[in-house]
């Protein structure tokens, strides 16, 4: 029994490490892209998980992640509410702001020190206390805001908006389409008598849920290929059975209709009548997507002209960094984002503190 067993174990251990051995090289000569092993044993649940009833994605409380691609290698850790930032005080001392946004405020890939809320803290001697989460849209945003946020004092809010993602992220009849697993908070009827409706009846249906840590497969995840080779095959499934998202026809700058506008600018409205008489101050961020678009056909931009009015008439200050592709040729606007992945690198980051502290005067 024993012999048999070896004679099944050894040829299945020589292909197995062959194979780990070879996706690993042809990994690392990019001639295929697999999520890397961390070869630790953090990450036992979700980051980005679905786990809030009002708003959907948030992550667990004092967790610490790992996340590892080819061009960048960090540890994000959590506070005692799950927001990616150092602990907080219930009082302020003085005046601090409050950060909102998605992937690109929350500084995807990026450690603490270096996203553009810490850097601004760090010249300003201000508190920027950092809510933002991957995947929200301008709803959840606005949710995050009322729930997680208002319990703090802060005279300022500082609102992100990544166009492409925050306004399809937005959209029910998008969810619909091409995110029908996700539970997210939407903006439904006609402006301005919207209600929330969520993307599905309970945030337990999402494919997005916070599980129970599964050691087995957390352990296959972090110290293997193989197993992120079949998880890399389950997602091209999954992607075949909705229709292709065509970035060139997105929602965001360049194209935004009436529907999606009303639901933007409702957001806002709402916003502001949350935070009372303190001040908002909005930023619009572009993708290397969008900045490509504006310089090969120099197309009018309706969302930055749409937000430059409705700050006027609301009293908020706003700013598009895309505006800055003016003054870029670009392989600087290039250096700004990472080569594997299309958020903002350090170099980003500090790029846009520099200018968000100069328009808005934030320092002085």
């Amino acid at each position: 029994m024993r012999k048999k067993l070896f004679k099944i174990l050894i040829p299945f251990t020589i292909f197995f490490f062959s194979l780990e051995l070879g996706l690993m090289i042809l990994n690392a000569l990019n001639i295929i892209k697999l999520e890397e092993p961390i070869y630790s044993f953090d990450n036992s649940r979700r980051f980005w998980a679905e786990n809030d009833p009002d708003f959907g994605v948030w992550h667990s409380a004092n967790y610490s992640f790992r996340h590892k691609k080819e061009c960048f290698d960090v540890k994000y850790l959590t506070n005692s509410i799950g927001a990616r930032d150092k602990e907080r005080q219930i009082s302020a001392s003085g005046s601090r702001f409050a950060v909102i946004g998605d992937s690109f405020a929350e500084g995807w890939g990026v450690e603490d020190q270096d996203r553009f809320s810490n850097l601004l803290e760090g010249r300003t001697g201000i508190e920027f206390m950092n809510f933002a989460v991957g995947g929200a849209g301008l709803t959840q945003e606005y949710l995050i805001y009322k729930k997680k946020v208002m319990p703090f004092e802060h005279d300022a809010v500082l609102w992100a908006l990544f166009p492409i993602n925050d306004i399809v992220d937005d959209d029910i009849e998008f969810h619909a389409k091409y995110s029908h697993n996700r539970y997210r908070a939407y903006w439904v009827g006609e402006y301005p008598d919207y209600h929330i409706e969520h993307g599905l009846d309970s945030v337990q249906q999402s494919h997005f849920y916070f599980e129970k840590p599964n050691n087995i497969k957390s352990f296959l995840k972090n110290f293997t290929y193989t197993y992120n080779m079949l998880r890399a095959f389950k997602y091209v499934y999954q992607r075949t059975q909705v229709p292709e998202f065509d970035l060139s026809d997105s929602p965001g700058y360049f194209q935004i209709n009436d529907e999606q506008w009303d639901r933007t600018k409702y957001s806002i409205e709402k916003m502001k009548e949350a935070m009372g008489d303190k001040k908002l101050y909005i930023v619009t961020i572009p993708g290397d997507h969008s900045y490509k678009i504006y310089k090969d056909h120099r197309y009018e931009v309706p969302l930055r002209d749409s937000l430059t009015k409705w700050s006027a008439k609301l009293g908020f200050q706003y700013y598009d960094l895309l505006s800055e592709a003016d003054r870029m040729d670009s392989t600087e606007w290039k250096s700004l984002y990472f080569d594997c992945d299309a958020h903002w690198n350090t170099i980003g980051h500090k790029w846009a503190a520099d200018k968000i502290d100069s328009v808005f005067n934030i320092s002085r």
